[in-house]
Parts: structure tokens; C-alpha cells; sequence
């Protein structure tokens, strides 16, 4: 009976070991050069801005950073935006977004990031509000896609937050993916991921409909 039980809490144990790994296997990332393996290719960023790969700057997940360095805005949030290669959406579905992000030393930045989709007409879902500091961090939402079916559909995220803003910032690790967030193993730095509070899903709908 000993011998028996023992067999079982050795099964139990791997099993609650593996979970999570299986968990993050099933997850299918809809976006193509996520950690900019590929230089910048598929991400935009607008106004003439620079987008580039840091090979100097050092992050969390272990992989190539972009530095999103701002020397000129517009008289909105979203002049300029940086959106990433596109990847298709179905409607009635819930996805999930994520990247890691942060500002220069000692300062803040605030970004709003979304789904979003101009073809034929304008689409988001799933806005947020968020407060980048100069400490790496991942952040994320999910949200269902109420619209209809979209093959183009980015990741937006509008940088001049308040108008005039600045401040540069650096990405990496982007994903977009069906379901509901799943929180992935990152031992190098003990952070956990931020959920940002206020979407800005129907404000920002409002604002780029114009």
C-alpha cells in the first residue's frame, strides 16, 4: 500500500510540474516577429520617429529589445503610434495581447495600447491605460472581438500621452493570442505582469472615428 502511494504522489508531483508548461504550449502567438528576431519587420512607427533594435539594453525575457525613440509628435495621442505586424481576428472571440515595455531612467511614460483594425473602417478592442516606468514590465489585456471578422488587425499602441510627450521607450516580447492571458515563467526577473486599470475601448472608438 506504501509502495502504491508513493507511485501516486510521484505522479501527482509531475503532473502539477508539467501543468504549466503544457498550458503555455497550447498557446498559439498570431504575431509574427514577436521579439524582433527579424530586425523590425511588419512593426510600423509613424511621423518619421526611429524604431530600432538596442542590441545594448538588456531585458527580462532574453530577447532582442526595440527602442521606440520619439523626436516628433502630432497634436493627438495617437501621432505618433507604433503598431506591429498584423495578424486576423474572428469575430465573437476573446484574445489576449501582451508585451514587455519601459521608459528611460527616471522617467514615466503613459501609453495607450489596443487591438486595432482599419480595414474596411476602424476597429479596437480591448484599450488600456498604461503608466510605463524605467523597470521592465509586462503588461496586458483581453477582451472580445466584437466586430466582424478582420484578416489585419495590429497591435496599437498610441504614444503622445499628453500631447507633446517625449519620452522614448523600449518593447519586447509582444504576443497576441486566443483565450484569456496566461502568465509565463520569467526567472531572470521576478515581476509580475500589470494589468492596467480604465479601457479606453469606446473613448479611443470615439476619437479615431473622427
Amino acid at each position: 500500500m506504501c509502495f502504491r502511494l508513493n507511485y501516486f504522489i510521484i505522479f501527482i508531483s509531475v503532473i502539477l510540474i508539467l501543468a504549466p508548461y503544457s498550458i503555455a504550449q497550447e498557446i498559439e502567438n498570431l504575431l509574427s516577429n514577436p521579439d524582433f528576431e527579424r530586425d523590425t519587420n511588419g512593426w510600423t512607427l509613424g511621423m518619421g520617429n526611429i524604431l530600432a533594435i538596442d542590441f545594448d539594453e538588456e531585458c527580462p525575457t532574453e530577447t532582442n529589445v526595440a527602442k521606440v525613440a520619439i523626436e516628433t509628435v502630432g497634436a493627438e495621442g495617437w501621432e505618433p503610434e507604433l503598431h506591429s505586424p498584423s495578424f486576423a481576428l474572428a469575430n465573437g472571440k476573446t484574445y489576449t495581447y501582451s508585451f514587455w515595455a519601459k521608459t528611460e531612467p527616471e522617467e514615466t511614460k503613459e501609453i495607450h495600447p489596443m487591438f486595432e483594425s482599419n480595414d474596411p473602417a476602424w476597429a479596437g478592442a480591448g484599450g488600456i491605460t498604461v503608466n510605463l516606468t524605467d523597470e521592465w514590465q509586462e503588461y496586458h489585456s483581453t477582451a472580445a472581438w466584437t466586430n466582424e471578422d478582420r484578416p489585419t488587425v495590429v497591435i496599437h499602441i498610441g504614444l503622445n500621452y499628453p500631447p507633446t510627450e517625449m519620452v522614448d521607450m523600449w518593447i519586447t516580447h509582444a504576443k497576441a493570442y486566443e483565450g484569456s492571458y496566461v502568465e509565463e515563467e520569467i526567472e531572470v526577473l521576478k515581476t509580475k505582469a500589470v494589468t492596467p486599470v480604465g479601457s479606453l475601448a469606446v473613448s479611443w472608438g470615439k476619437i479615431k472615428s473622427r
